[in-house]
């Protein structure tokens, strides 16, 4: 109900005038000392990534929109920081009639009095166990959070069956409910569970202590609400922290390179070059609103056993997952890579096996739509995560438009002596000052691509007669599809010179020889491209 009256006032440059209302000329390019703790650094920033201006402390953790920040500040209800806010603005506001449940709620303060005004009679008379009992009731009454105000009654008095009087509920328990942008998941702290279908059994049950009768799918969706409202993203958080606690020497990012041992003939600066571009990817996407992309995937090439998955646990501290495989045309295989901060493709090789054009268009998408389980319809998520890849084979490339997403670099070894030793939180200090201060691209420039094209030169795959029949025939296709086609023509579209490698190759993958009025051939599947059947 009151989302509409939230979102025209949901905007950085509102809240700006709402913090300089209380704290004037404090806010400097949108940060200052945080005013809900002492703060020798400004820590509390304010931000809009796309849904509306929150504010956060990385300090002391503190975060929330325009609303809540004067809930905090005034120490009022959500109504009185709604009309402030409207105030302060000098915008008019209209709200409905409300009508509250404050007959229907006990007052707790009276109640408290009143066994403690029993409990001192029955001391002075003497009545210890009595006064005991007394003193056990005022005591339950004191710590109990049921008896709740709603926002929302109908007409007996009775709480609407509606998000904000659950929302009442949470906050009377001290229960945070957000949305992680990170893992697309709701999460819920203040429970003793963590389980999230036992948290919702946890929910439900304080629910009808409290006289709010919904059942656990209707809290489920609740819950979805409130926490859209409460979003938080622990990496865009790190990375703001590592930005201002960054000591200013620039040396991390250099350290990490010398650790990272290449062959001789590779350029070094080649190897900065890319480590340093796919950090500021890393290091942007957190923050993407729908609008970015990375560029590269940052893929070590070299020997089994010489550390490579272990480098990208060291390297990234939080939200990282090792092992994946991606496969575009599978949506559950999609979700398990876009959940992470740094998703590393395990094996590049076998990835590569997969659609390579759906591949392509995957790897520099700016958002990803798909349905949760259990969800109603799609959703669009803005894409967080980069992508990291390791390989063994030499040659693994094979599409040449799409080669150069693939940022390769040839790995003899990786000194663990330097990693162990790297301070990771300056590592990532040190990138995000090259991204916010420097505006160093996070895209290769010309020079810097024709280097990496010509580079991965070494990488791509040499095309032998066994690929190309398994690339330009359709092998998924139906039986009856299948016709004979002589040798000669086969040679002279798929540019065979070898008619002894051919035939090993076709027989490999099902095809059968016959002769057709004195000429060689094969029964075989369609080509892959129509335009060889029609010549």
């Amino acid at each position: 109900m009151f989302k509409t009256y939230i979102q025209e006032i949901n905007n950085i440059k509102d809240l700006e005038s709402v913090i300089n209302y209380y704290y004037p000329n404090q806010l400097k390019r949108n940060k200052m000392s945080c005013p809900f703790h002492k703060d020798k650094t400004p820590s509390f920033s304010i931000v809009d990534k796309g849904n509306g201006a929150f504010y956060k402390c990385f300090s002391c953790n503190e975060g929330g929109d325009i609303i809540k920040f004067i809930q905090k500040i005034e120490n009022i209800p959500f109504i009185q920081a709604l009309q402030k806010a409207y105030e302060i603005l000098n915008k008019p506001l209209n709200l409905p009639n409300i009508k509250t449940n404050t007959s229907k709620s006990l007052n707790k303060e009276n109640l408290v009095n009143f066994y403690n005004n029993e409990y001192q009679k029955h001391l002075q008379e003497g009545d210890l166990d009595k006064a005991f009992e007394l003193s056990c009731k005022s005591d339950e009454v004191t710590n109990k959070k049921y008896n709740i105000i709603y926002p929302f009654v109908n007409k007996k008095g009775e709480p609407m069956k509606i998000w904000d009087n659950l929302n009442e509920i949470l906050k009377a328990n001290n229960i945070q409910v957000y949305y992680n942008e990170i893992t697309k998941d709701v999460e819920i702290d203040g429970l003793d569970v963590s389980n999230g279908d036992n948290q919702l059994v946890e929910i439900h049950s304080l629910c009808s202590k409290c006289g709010f009768n919904v059942n656990l799918h209707m809290i489920d969706k609740f819950i979805g609400i409130i926490a859209e409202s409460n979003p938080k993203n622990p990496v865009a958080d790190y990375l703001s922290e590592a930005y201002m606690n960054f000591d200013g020497n620039y040396e991390y990012i250099q350290k990490l390179c010398d650790a990272i041992i290449t062959p001789k003939d590779y350029s070094p600066i080649l190897k900065k070059t890319l480590i340093t571009k796919w950090l500021i990817n890393t290091a942007m996407i957190p923050f993407n609103d729908g609008t970015k992309n990375i560029e590269g995937i940052l893929t070590l090439q070299g020997n089994q056993g010489i550390g490579k998955t272990r480098l990208i646990k060291k390297l990234i501290p939080i939200y990282v997952k090792t092992g994946l495989e991606l496969d575009p045309s599978d949506k559950d295989k999609v979700y398990q890579c876009i959940k992470y901060w740094v998703a590393e493709l395990g094996e590049l090789d076998s990835t590569l096996k997969r659609d390579l054009a759906k591949l392509k268009a995957f790897i520099t998408e700016s958002s990803d739509e798909f349905r949760r389980p259990y969800a109603m319809k799609p959703m669009v998520y803005p894409r967080r995560t980069s992508f990291y890849a390791t390989v063994n084979n030499g040659d693994f490339l094979k599409d040449d438009t799409g080669n150069r997403r693939y940022w390769v670099i040839p790995v003899e070894k990786i000194d663990f002596n330097i990693i162990d030793n790297l301070d990771i939180n300056m590592l990532w200090g040190e990138v995000m000052h090259l991204k916010e201060d420097y505006n160093i691209k996070h895209y290769l420039e010309k020079d810097e691509l024709e280097l990496l094209n010509s580079s991965n030169e070494d990488f791509k795959i040499t095309l032998n007669v066994e690929l190309i029949v398994e690339r330009e025939f359709d092998w998924e296709s139906d039986k009856s599809n299948w016709k004979w086609k002589p040798t000669a023509d086969i040679c002279s579209k798929l540019n065979i010179n070898s008619t002894s490698s051919l035939k090993t190759s076709l027989f490999k993958y099902g095809a059968q020889y016959k002769k057709s009025n004195g000429r060689r051939g094969y029964i075989t599947p369609p080509y892959k491209c129509p335009l060889f059947d029609a010549m």
